[in-house]
């Protein structure tokens, strides 16, 4: 090729300076490569639906100071006044409040007693407005009615007898059937599942089996409650200025606190969140790094080389063939180092895939990642290799 063989020849003659640079590239394509990886990861996770109405949802949960209360008389006379409140589409009853990172898991079999196997998933004691008050979207099957609804208070078996589960459950349960109308079990009683919601995302978005929840008609009664109160579109903030002191006013021998469905995601997203914030800090200073370097020794390169330039341009080269020369040097070292970084980084990821099951890095993460240190690494040799481009050819007879 043109060029080639003098530019070989002076990486050559520089050989430690342009392993260097070489490796930066390589080691800064394996961390951002990676990094990149996580980073997507998390954002999909983020990103994922919830099932529900997220944004028009309260929570209101309250601990009642008595140890008598009533919790059955309460629970219905809440609800009413929720219910009947201005803005509010609904209101229901609930153990936990989803995506809060706190809530109540089982394991559910498709056989009686069985003791392997089986599905973990996250449960919820609710209503029949729960469908309304959290915005699901019911597919296949029916609602609870009244007469399903079972009160039961601490120390007591519950055992209901319906159940209506997510999508994804449904197809863990029975992944090559129908679940509308079978059965689940967690000990030897049957629960026919009657409904099936698209989806609901659950308490722990970071557990492994979030998307796998089931709905009972039942109410616990004790000391404590949570009521998942749903606004109409635009009229949350509305509904959550009055809703602690109409439930205070309704009953005040009780402690009541409330908050919004989003603060309780925004909290359960809060270290992922800050996972893709710092980790796309690091790779963009490792790309600022790596740029910095690529400027200093071409720069460096070219002070050395002033009177060697400048006698090519007075042989006749023009100052695209001074700025070609030093663009496929710097190449040709970019070349080498993600050569190099892609191997180590398909290397290095099967340890986090093994270890710390990160997700697979496939091709095209690792060469939309190679692309862009590439086109860093030609951007950061431009401005010297133009300024190399600028030097007059009266620079070679200075010295003489």
């Amino acid at each position: 090729m043109f060029e080639l063989k003098p530019i070989l020849s002076t990486l050559w003659h520089h050989k430690v300076s342009a392993l260097l640079i070489a490796l930066q590239l390589a080691l800064t394509l394996v961390i951002v490569s990676n990094t990149l990886l996580i980073v997507t990861d998390r954002m999909d996770k983020m990103a994922r639906p919830t099932g529900m109405a997220v944004e028009d949802i309260i929570v209101a949960d309250f601990l009642a100071i008595p140890q008598d209360y009533d919790m059955a008389a309460a629970v219905r006379a809440d609800l009413d006044m929720l219910r009947a409140l201005p803005n509010v589409v609904d209101a229901t009853p609930s153990n936990k409040a989803p995506l809060s990172s706190s809530g109540s898991a089982s394991t559910y079999h498709t056989q009686p007693n069985q003791e392997t196997g089986g599905v973990n998933a996250n449960y919820y004691r609710t209503d029949p407005h729960f469908i309304n008050a959290l915005g699901l979207t019911l597919v296949a099957g029916r609602n609870f009615t009244p007469a399903e609804m079972q009160i039961y208070a601490p120390g007591e078996h519950l055992e209901v007898h319906v159940a209506i589960i997510t999508r994804q459950l449904a197809e863990k349960l029975f992944p090559s059937e129908d679940a509308l109308g079978k059965s689940l079990y967690d000990d030897d009683s049957p629960m026919e599942i009657i409904g099936i919601v698209e989806r609901h995302l659950g308490a722990w978005v970071g557990w492994s089996n979030a998307g796998n929840v089931a709905f009972f008609p039942a109410v616990r009664t004790g000391q404590g409650m949570d009521y998942l109160v749903r606004a109409e579109t635009g009229k949350r903030d509305a509904v959550l200025k009055i809703l602690a002191d109409k439930l205070a006013e309704r009953d005040p021998e009780r402690v009541i606190r409330v908050k919004t469905l989003s603060n309780h995601k925004a909290r359960s997203y809060a270290r992922d969140n800050i996972m893709v914030k710092v980790l796309s800090t690091v790779g963009a200073m490792l790309a600022f790094i790596v740029a910095l370097g690529i400027v200093g020794l071409t720069s460096f390169w070219i002070n050395q080389r002033t009177k060697q330039i400048g006698v090519r341009r007075a042989l006749g080269a023009t100052r695209a063939n001074i700025s070609r020369y030093f663009l496929v040097e710097n190449s040709l070292i970019a070349v080498t180092g993600i050569a190099l970084g892609a191997a180590a980084a398909l290397i290095a990821n099967q340890y986090l895939v093994r270890d710390y099951s990160q997700p697979v890095l496939t091709l095209l993460p690792l060469g939309i990642c190679a692309l862009v240190i590439l086109l860093v690494s030609l951007g950061a040799a431009l401005a010297p290799a133009l300024r190399a481009a600028n030097i007059s050819p009266a620079t070679a007879t200075r010295s003489v």
